[in-house]
């Protein structure tokens, strides 16, 4: 059976978790008329495109491997019931997306490690009550942090 997960940093965990609620974010992929959208990912292990980018000190931006990222950040994820999940190829139209924007972002997404057959979204935000689990990554593995029930 297939899991999804929204994956953040650990710093950011304890923030959603107050919240009891993964919160909207717009893709940033252009149209005006945009909807902001609760992303998740059916990968198992990490979701790529969740790697955080830094920018050094000549303002370059460079994408952190995994290992820098769980090292400055940790590696958190949420996982969620499928219950209104609603894959890529559907959501960027529900979301009206700009899709000259969104073909570059998918472009961009598998540049980067990520597949879009993974890529999850809803355009509500995702309550405690669809929550099962949080986990972080320590040690090579994902333990957990927290069961929601």
């Amino acid at each position: 059976m297939k899991k999804y997960y929204h994956y953040t940093t650990e710093f950011k965990l304890e923030e959603i978790i107050e919240s009891e609620k993964i919160k909207l974010a717009v893709a940033s992929v252009g149209g005006k008329n945009e909807k902001a959208c609760a992303w998740v990912s059916s990968n198992p292990q990490w979701e790529n495109t969740a790697t955080k980018y830094e920018s050094d000190e000549l303002g370059n931006y460079h994408k952190l491997t995994f290992d820098e990222q769980l090292e400055k950040y940790g590696c958190a994820r949420i996982q969620v019931e499928p219950i209104g999940l609603i894959p890529w190829n559907k959501i960027k139209h529900l979301a009206k997306m700009d899709l000259t924007y969104a073909e570059s972002m998918v472009k961009a997404g598998i540049e980067m490690g990520g597949k879009q057959s993974e890529w999850f979204g809803s355009l509500y935000p995702i309550g405690i009550e669809r929550w099962i689990k949080a986990e972080v990554y320590k040690n090579g593995e994902w333990i957990e942090y927290d069961v929601f029930e």
